[in-house]
């Protein structure tokens, strides 16, 4: 799985561009807002330009669904796995061939030279004959090789080219499925985060949610849905090889998901206004439990060392971003605490205490406050009133420059973790419960019933086996 870090990274420099600069005091509304309506316009500019922004993400999707496509026409032996090369014998025949020239198979993760898996934990597909060659090579090449093993060798050179082609097929499926986690994940948060800086930025401009707005987010839920069903089907496919090859499960499970996921394409996503007002609405409640979640299932899909060296501190800044997005200050309220602690100064100043560092109240208001006061050093009503004076706007002109909206959100958590265990059961070697929850995931009907019915079959061959 790849890091959450450059994805997110680009989430939020885009975000940043909905960020509202400081705006020069002007005349009050009507209603009383301090805010402009000019200011509130350049936010949902804003807001335009990180879901421009964002729309270049397709492009990453389409590269997804791409790589899932070619390795499902490869399955059937309906694309080349190389540019220029033969269509391969469709994977589940050259199974069965395979098995009936008792060449054991197997799918295992892909090792560095010190015998760990790779940084992705990709995997590939081992074959006893060529682990035999691997062992007759160097006895053929100083001629001690024993008759029987130069019969081997020359009797199997006939599945060369179909365990080759096979291998390539494996390898196509492998990269996309171990790599779904990540798509789904980093998807959710940067909608999180999108959605985050919406949410802020509403709530410290005094800006009501308008229809324009639930259909930006709308649009966001509907790329993050179909990023859910381009994962469902990686998960999928490598699922049924794990299945046929370690489980011996019947070859044309292979058949059936690839056609399926084939007939599906292209992939669309889907969501409602209705979703995104639920989004929306339940933001603040759903934040602190989505990070247990994330963290949790995290753990256990890449283990303690992993999570911690790789996505916690991410995780953790993210999310405490989110908790704070509700609670962000409107212009009414910063401008409100502004006033007030002005007000708190001039009194310190009435009665000739220090000053608080960053205080807004300037030496000459001081001095004016300490003459104005009574012999006690309080401030009469009038004498505050008339200190205030211009002031107020001084005040207000420094909170308005601290309008600035941005950051945090709720992820789709059922998708992240359904992703999550998918990539956890490839690595365990349990297809059966990966193509469950990658039939749970994907929202497309026909495509979900192939899969929960060969996740069936799988469990109950396992079971007539005895298989773990």
């Amino acid at each position: 799985m790849r890091r959450l870090a450059p994805s997110v990274l680009i989430a939020l420099a885009a975000t940043c561009s909905a960020c509202v600069p400081a705006q020069q005091p002007g005349p009050k509304e009507p209603q009383g807002s301090p805010v402009p309506e000019e200011s509130k316009a350049m936010v949902r500019q804003g807001d335009e330009s990180v879901l421009a922004a964002q729309k270049q993400m397709d492009a990453e999707i389409d590269k997804n669904q791409a790589e899932i496509e070619k390795a499902m026409k490869v399955a059937v032996g309906k694309e080349a796995p190389y540019p220029g090369g033969a269509l391969p014998m469709d994977a589940a025949k050259a199974i069965d061939e395979l098995r009936k020239a008792k060449i054991d198979l197997k799918i295992a993760p892909v090792l560095d030279a010190q015998g760990k898996p790779v940084a992705d934990q990709f995997m590939q597909l081992e074959d006893s004959y060529t682990k035999k060659v691997q062992e007759i090579a160097p006895k053929m090449a100083s001629k001690k090789a024993t008759p029987a093993e130069i019969k081997f060798m020359q009797a199997g050179a006939q599945y060369v080219a179909k365990l080759n082609d096979l291998k390539a097929q494996v390898r196509l499926a492998s990269m996309p499925a171990m790599n779904s986690g990540w798509m789904v994940t980093t998807g959710s948060m940067t909608t999180m985060q999108t959605v985050a800086g919406m949410i802020r930025s509403r709530r410290q401009m005094e800006m009501q949610w308008t229809d324009q707005d639930y259909e930006m987010v709308r649009q966001l839920l509907e790329r993050q849905s179909r990023r859910e069903a381009v994962a469902a089907l990686g998960l999928a496919m490598m699922g049924a090889y794990q299945a046929v090859v370690n489980n011996n499960a019947d070859p044309k499970i292979i058949d059936d998901v690839a056609n399926a996921g084939i007939g599906a394409l292209p992939l669309t996503g889907s969501a409602t206004v209705e979703d995104a007002k639920k989004y929306v609405d339940g933001f603040e409640q759903n934040v602190a439990a989505a990070k247990k979640m994330y963290e949790e299932q995290m753990r256990k899909t890449f283990g303690d060392a992993e999570y911690e060296a790789k996505f916690k501190a991410q995780l953790d800044t993210m999310f405490a971003q989110a908790s704070s997005a509700t609670k962000a200050q409107s212009a009414s309220e910063l401008m409100a605490d502004t006033n007030q602690k002005y007000k708190a100064d001039l009194e310190k100043c009435a009665k000739g205490e220090k000053l608080p560092p960053g205080t807004m109240v300037g030496p000459d208001a001081c001095k004016r406050a300490k003459a104005s006061a009574n012999a006690d050093g309080t401030l009469s009503p009038d004498a505050l009133q008339a200190l205030l004076g211009g002031k107020a706007a001084e005040a207000e002109s420094q909170a308005q420059g601290g309008l600035m909206g941005l950051l945090s959100g709720l992820p789709g958590v059922a998708q992240v973790k359904m992703a999550l265990e998918g990539v956890a059961a490839l690595r365990n070697g349990d297809p059966s419960k990966v193509l469950e929850l990658a039939g749970d995931l994907i929202p497309i009907p026909g495509v979900k019933s192939v899969l929960q019915s060969a996740s069936k079959t799988i469990a109950t061959v396992k079971k007539a086996t005895g298989a773990r």
